[in-house]
């Protein structure tokens, strides 16, 4: 269940749940900030600054590769394009940018076009800044550009740009979520050293941590001592940390080892079970946080459940579901059934002012027609 609230600690005012005391906050003043750590531009969900063009362009930068997608709302044809990775934080904002323009370049070639396209969105992973977004407009040569965080993607592609919440957990974590004003929050997504909680890192963390545990007796027994033996072929556990000091693992080989803690609690281990116990709840904290933010909870909502963890954790999903019923019984959970790619196309639509006659459902049979063609070539 949900912790109480600890004794002697306020509330973040905005109700997500932040610990800080009450002395440390008001020595702060007025130097404190309480506003959205990620808000949408307005004119991306009503459609403002749209003119009803027919092709719409999406992108999808990741740390591995970077998607391009142009739709062609008249012709009801969807474009592929791809590239090098796009994520600044692991590339360079230079590489990022050339990466970016070789995608939308091999897209513009696919389709046969180089004017004519309104909204394009570009949802990338880490950190986005202005420099990024002029930087991308100019080099794109269009008028409405808008340069996103890949949770507000992941949001799109989720709830089809609906109030509601996406919860992200793959190798990292993440939350975020709109509401029928378009106002939005974001909880977690400080990264694997500050945050992640709920994710595949964070699962495997703890599990190697448990296994260290029992071997020197602080910890109760659990398979995961044997599961982390096989994992990173060590003949005792002694030598984990040798392996994690000398050459560390990176997050993905980390976050692999959930995999095994999840194989653990199926057959029974209570430590692998508790930690799943434990991911569930820390999630739902996060959800709970965006829920009070937005007001979300009088009215029925969505809670898309994104990344690889959630998609393939029956586990966690249960646990972490059976925590938020307890605080917003009118959650209604979702698993994704559009690309990474979709939310960058959904977005660009709204923006474009194309929403209200767009269909959803051939969308989704175009994109995956044009997915599975890409792929054979």
């Amino acid at each position: 269940m949900v912790a109480a609230w600890p004794a002697g600690q306020a509330r973040h005012p905005r109700g997500n749940g932040a610990l800080e005391s009450r002395a440390t906050a008001f020595a702060r003043g007025p130097t404190m900030r309480f506003d959205s750590l990620m808000a949408i531009p307005p004119s991306l969900l009503d459609g403002s600054r749209g003119g009803g063009a027919a092709r719409v362009l999406g992108i999808d930068g990741g740390a591995t590769k970077t998607a391009a997608a142009l739709l062609d709302l008249d012709a009801d044809r969807v474009y592929l394009g791809e590239a090098g990775p796009s994520n600044a934080d692991a590339v360079g904002a230079e590489t990022a940018l050339q990466n970016l323009e070789e995608a939308v370049g091999a897209v513009r070639d696919e389709a046969g076009v180089d004017d004519g396209i309104g909204a394009a969105v570009i949802a990338v992973a880490g950190t986005v800044t202005p420099e990024l977004e002029r930087e991308v407009s100019r080099a794109f040569g269009l008028d409405q550009v808008y340069v996103i965080n890949d949770v507000v993607a992941a949001w799109a592609v989720g709830t089809l740009c609906r109030p509601g919440i996406a919860v992200i957990s793959g190798t990292g974590s993440h939350v975020f979520g709109v509401n029928a004003s378009g106002r939005s929050w974001r909880t977690g997504g400080w990264g694997h050293v500050l945050g992640d909680e709920g994710s595949g890192f964070w699962l495997g963390l703890h599990g190697l941590k448990a296994a260290l545990s029992y071997r020197d007796a602080s910890g109760p027994p659990t398979v995961l001592l044997q599961e982390a033996l096989a994992e990173y072929e060590l003949d005792a556990i002694e030598d984990l940390p040798a392996l994690f000091y000398g050459k560390p693992p990176t997050k993905d080989e980390i976050a692999h080892f959930a995999i095994r803690v999840e194989a653990a609690a199926k057959n029974g281990d209570a430590v692998a079970a508790g930690l799943f116990e434990q991911a569930g709840h820390d999630l739902a904290v996060q959800i709970r946080a965006v829920v009070d933010s937005l007001d979300l909870g009088s009215e029925p909502f969505v809670v898309a459940e994104v990344g690889s963890v959630l998609a393939e954790s029956a586990i966690l999903r249960s646990r972490m579901e059976e925590h938020v019923l307890a605080f917003a019984p009118r959650a209604q959970f979702v698993l994704p059934q559009l690309p990474p790619i979709a939310g960058s196309l959904l977005l660009a639509v709204r923006a474009e002012g194309r929403a209200d006659s767009f269909d959803v459902d051939r969308f989704r049979a175009t994109l995956g027609e044009a997915v599975r063609a890409h792929a054979a070539t």
